[in-house]
C-alpha cells in the first residue's frame, strides 16, 4: 500500500486494540447481491469459485440477511485501499483501521457490514450478545487483537486479550497481501474454513474441495486461528474462534456425479423406466447444445431430484444408473437395456435363475425369483486390525458435518481416528503400533456405521466381526455405553503394548524366554489349505496357524520357523511384517485379562431396544451372542485369543440367515474374502453377496454411493432423504448462480455491442 502515509499508519492505537477485551464479536458471512455474486464467480486472484468448499457450504440465513440489511455499512473507498486511487480520499485508512472502526460501532451495540464490492460475501459483525438475542448463530468470533514490531508479540498480545494465552493457534499468514481486497478475501476464507471445519492451507487456490483436510481439534476445544498481516511496518494479529454455526452439508450428488434409482414391479417396467430416463437425458443434452451459455445444470439436477422423489421402495424390482455425465449415463442405460434384452429370454427358460449386473461406474441391477438378499438377510461385517490407510475418509466431513460435530461432542475424534498418524504428511500406517491401528480401525467402523444407520436408515439383521472387528461391532452398533472411553485404555493397556505386541510378553512366557532374548516375529499369508499346514505344524512348535480364510491361511510365529515350514510344504508366504500374537496359543495366557478389558457397561434397555432385531454373530460360537456385558466380553476374548476360522464364521452366518454382507470399515479386507468363501463353500448353497462401503485408493463419495446403489438393487431398506436434501440445496444455489449469470450476460451484451461498433 505505497500510497498510504507511513507516519500516520505507524501510530499505535491502544484504545482500539484494548476495545476487544470486554466483549466477543460475532461474525457471520452473508452473500452479497446477485450482481456481486455473478461478478465474483472467479474470485480474488482467480481462486474463489462458486463451488469452493469454504463458500458453497455457507447456509443461506434469512435472519442474518435481515440484520445485514439494517447494519451500518462502512463507507470504504476501495480504490484508495487497493492502491488505484488518483485522489487523496481516505489515503490514511487501512484494513486494520476499518476493523477498528467496526469495533467502535459494535461497542455501541450496533451491527456492522464489512465488504468489498468485488467479493461475493460480506462480513456481518455484531456483539455476541446481540447475536444470541436474535438467535443468529455466528460462523466465528473475533476475540482479540494485537500489534507489534515482532509477529510473536502481536500474536501473544491478541491471545492474551482473547483469554487464550495457553493456546497455539493455527497461523493464517496474510502478510503477503498488500491490498484491502486481498486481506479481506483471506479473512472471509478463514471464516469459511472455521464454518466448514476444514484446515486452511498456505495456497487455497490449489486446494480444491476434494483435497480439503478436516480441521481436527483437541477434545472439547474450539478451533482458534490467528490472522496475521502487516501494515505501516507493524505486525498485526487478530484472533478468531469457531462459532456455533456449522456449514451446510455438501451434496453427495451433482452434475458430475449422477445417481438415478429405477423402480418397477416387472422387468418390462424397468426397461420402460430406463428408456424414459434416457429420453429425458437426451432432451437436456440437446437443449444444452443449442444454448449459447450452458445454464442447464439445474435442469439435470432437477431431473435427478425428481427421480429420487419418485423412487418406489415398495416396488418388487430396482436398478440404479450411476455416471459422471449425461453421455456416460446414456451409455450405461444402453448397456443395461442390452443386458436385459438378452437375459430375459434365458430367464424365461430357467425361471429360478438370478440376474446380477454391475458396471465399473456403479450402475447395478439384481433380478431374482427368490427373496431379495437385502430384505431380511443384511449383515454388517466389521474388519480387523490393519485396514486403515493414510488420508482415509478425508472427503466425508464435508458431506456429513453434523455427524462430525456430534462425534466431537461425544468424545475425542482426533484420537478416535489417530489423526496425527493417519492425516500426517507422508503418513505411513506401518509406523503405527497395534493399539493405534486398533483404535483407528474401530473409529473408521464407528463413523461408517453412523453414516449408514443415521443418514440412510440402513438397519442390519445380523452383525459379525473379523478378529478385532468383533470389538468394533459392539462399539459401533450402540451396545456399549461409553465406547470413547476405550481409546485411552487401548493406548495404555499392556494387552496391546507389551503382551501380544511390542516385546511379546505372553510369547516369552509360553516359550520360556527372558527379556534379554530376541524374538523375531512375523506372520505370512499363504495360499494353502489348513490340512497342508497342519500336516507338518507339530514339527514347528513356535509356528501357529492363526487364521483360516477361504483359500488362504495366516501363519504366525517365529519368522525363521514359519519360513522353514513354508519351504517344507512348497508354498510361498506374503509377509505382513506386523507384530501381533493374536489368535495364537500364547495369547490364551491373557484370556482373562482380555475378557476383563472388554467387559464394558451397556446402554440402557431403551437404547438396546433399537438394536433388538440384530443377531450378533461371533467366531467363538455357533449361536448368536446374548447381549450381556459378560457374554460379550467372553466372546471377544475367545475370538481374540483362539485361532480364527473366518471361513467357518461366514458359513455359520449364512446358515443363520445372513445373505447380503456389507463391510463397515476402511478399505475392503473382508469383502473379497467373503466372495471367495461363498463361491467355494460345499456346505451352504444359499446365494450371498458382499459389498464394501469404502475402498482404498478410491473416492470416498463414489464408494459410498456404489454401496447405496447395491443396497437399493438388493431391496435393502434405504432412506434417500440424505441424497434429496443435499441435492435440493445444491439445486437452489445452482438456480441462483445461473440466474446471476443470465443477468450478468444481459448487462454485458450491450457493452460488447457498443465496443464492436
Amino acid at each position: 500500500m505505497s500510497n498510504q502515509s507511513t507516519s500516520v499508519m505507524s501510530k499505535p492505537e491502544p484504545t482500539k486494540v484494548a476495545s476487544v477485551k470486554s466483549m466477543r464479536i460475532a461474525l457471520k458471512l452473508i452473500a452479497n447481491d446477485a450482481a456481486s455474486l455473478a461478478q465474483a464467480a472467479n474470485g480474488a486472484n482467480g481462486s474463489l469459485h462458486a463451488n469452493n468448499n469454504a463458500f458453497a457450504a455457507i447456509k443461506p440465513c434469512s435472519l442474518a440477511e435481515t440484520l445485514g440489511a439494517t447494519a451500518i455499512q462502512l463507507e470504504i473507498d476501495v480504490s484508495s485501499l487497493d492502491g488505484t486511487s488518483t485522489t487523496a480520499t481516505n489515503l490514511n485508512m487501512s484494513f486494520r483501521d476499518y476493523l477498528a472502526q467496526a469495533i467502535e460501532r459494535i461497542e455501541q451495540q450496533q451491527t456492522v457490514l464489512l465488504s468489498h464490492p468485488a467479493l461475493p460475501y460480506s462480513l456481518l459483525m455484531m456483539p455476541a450478545i446481540v447475536a444470541a438475542k436474535h438467535r443468529c448463530h455466528p460462523h466465528a468470533y473475533l476475540t482479540g487483537m494485537g500489534e507489534g514490531h515482532e509477529l510473536a508479540d502481536a500474536v501473544q498480545q491478541a491471545l492474551t486479550q482473547a483469554k487464550r494465552a495457553h493456546v497455539s493457534p493455527t497461523q493464517i499468514d496474510a502478510t503477503h497481501c498488500t491490498s484491502y481486497k486481498d486481506k479481506f478475501f483471506e479473512l472471509i476464507q478463514l471464516i469459511g474454513h472455521l464454518a466448514t471445519r476444514s484446515l486452511p492451507t498456505e495456497n487455497n487456490s490449489e486446494n480444491n474441495s476434494k483435497g480439503k483436510q478436516y480441521w481436527f481439534s483437541e477434545m472439547h476445544q474450539s478451533r482458534v486461528a490467528s490472522f496475521n498481516f502487516i501494515e505501516a511496518e507493524l505486525q498485526h494479529a487478530v484472533v478468531f474462534v469457531q462459532g456455533t454455526e456449522l456449514a451446510q452439508a455438501s451434496s453427495l450428488l451433482d452434475n458430475t456425479r449422477l445417481f438415478f434409482p429405477i423402480s418397477a414391479n416387472t422387468v418390462s417396467g424397468i426397461q420402460q423406466q430406463l428408456t424414459q430416463l434416457q429420453s429425458q437425458l437426451n432432451a437436456i443434452s440437446s437443449s444444452s447444445a443449442s444454448t449459447a451459455t450452458n445454464v442447464n445444470h439445474s435442469t439435470l439436477l432437477a431431473l435427478m431430484l425428481n427421480n429420487l422423489h419418485a423412487f418406489d421402495h415398495q416396488a418388487a424390482k430396482a436398478a440404479v444408473i450411476m455416471a459422471n455425465s449425461i453421455e456416460s449415463a446414456c451409455t450405461e442405460i444402453d448397456a443395461m437395456l442390452a443386458m436385459l434384452s438378452s437375459s430375459t429370454s434365458e430367464a424365461a427358460a430357467n425361471a429360478s435363475s438370478d440376474i446380477e449386473y454391475k458396471t465399473p461406474s456403479g450402475s447395478c441391477l439384481m433380478l431374482t425369483a427368490n427373496e431379495p438378499l437385502g430384505t431380511n438377510g443384511l449383515c454388517f461385517v466389521y474388519p480387523g486390525v490393519g485396514t486403515v490407510y493414510p488420508q482415509m475418509f478425508s472427503q466425508l466431513p464435508r458431506f456429513f458435518p453434523d455427524l462430525y460435530a456430534q462425534l466431537e461432542r461425544d468424545g475425542d475424534v482426533k484420537a478416535m481416528l489417530q489423526a496425527d498418524s493417519i492425516y500426517a504428511d507422508n503418513a505411513k500406517v506401518t509406523d503405527m503400533s497395534l493399539g493405534e491401528l486398533a483404535i483407528a480401525g474401530v473409529g473408521a467402523s464407528y463413523i461408517l456405521t453412523k453414516v449408514l444407520s443415521e443418514f440412510f436408515n440402513v438397519k442390519p439383521n445380523f452383525a459379525m466381526g473379523y478378529s478385532m472387528g468383533e470389538a468394533a461391532m459392539w462399539a459401533s452398533l450402540g451396545i456399549w455405553k461409553h465406547p470413547h472411553s476405550m481409546i485411552e485404555a487401548t493406548q495404555t493397556s499392556s494387552i496391546f503394548t507389551t503382551d501380544i505386541s511390542g516385546r511379546l510378553d505372553c510369547v516369552r512366557k509360553a516359550w520360556q524366554l527372558n527379556q534379554a532374548d530376541d524374538i523375531v516375529w512375523n506372520s505370512f499369508v499363504v495360499r494353502a489349505t489348513p490340512a497342508d499346514i497342519e500336516a507338518v505344524l507339530t514339527q514347528y512348535p513356535r509356528c501357529y496357524l492363526a487364521i483360516i480364510q477361504g483359500d488362504t491361511c495366516v501363519l504366525a510365529g517365529c519368522e525363521a520357523s514359519c519360513k522353514a515350514l513354508l519351504k517344507q510344504i512348497g508354498k510361498r508366504g506374503i509377509a505382513a511384517n506386523r507384530v501381533t500374537a493374536m489368535h495364537t496359543a500364547p495369547a490364551m495366557l491373557i484370556h482373562r485379562e482380555v475378557a476383563q478389558f472388554y467387559q464394558q457397561a451397556l446402554h440402557h434397555n431403551e437404547q438396546l431396544e433399537q438394536t433388538a432385531q440384530i443377531k450378533f454373530i461371533s467366531a467363538a460360537s455357533s449361536q448368536p451372542i446374548n447381549v450381556s456385558s459378560l457374554d460379550i466380553a467372553t466372546s471377544i476374548a475367545d475370538t481374540f485369543c483362539q485361532p480364527l476360522n473366518f471361513t467357518e464364521l461366514v458359513n455359520n452366518a449364512r446358515k443363520l440367515g445372513a445373505k447380503l454382507f456389507v463391510e463397515i470399515g476402511a478399505d475392503r479386507q473382508t469383502t473379497t474374502l467373503i466372495d471367495k468363501i461363498a463361491r467355494t463353500s460345499p456346505t451352504v448353497s444359499e446365494p450371498c453377496q458382499a459389498i464394501a462401503v469404502n475402498a482404498k485408493g478410491g473416492d470416498d463419495q463414489t464408494a459410498l454411493l456404489k454401496c447405496i446403489a447395491q443396497l437399493i438393487s438388493h431391496k435393502a431398506p434405504v432412506s434417500l432423504t440424505c441424497l434429496t436434501q443435499g441435492l435440493a440445496n445444491l439445486l437452489a444455489s445452482t438456480l441462483k448462480f445461473e440466474v446471476n449469470n443470465i443477468q450478468a450476460d444481459a448487462t454485458l451484451a450491450p457493452q460488447l455491442e457498443g465496443e464492436q461498433s
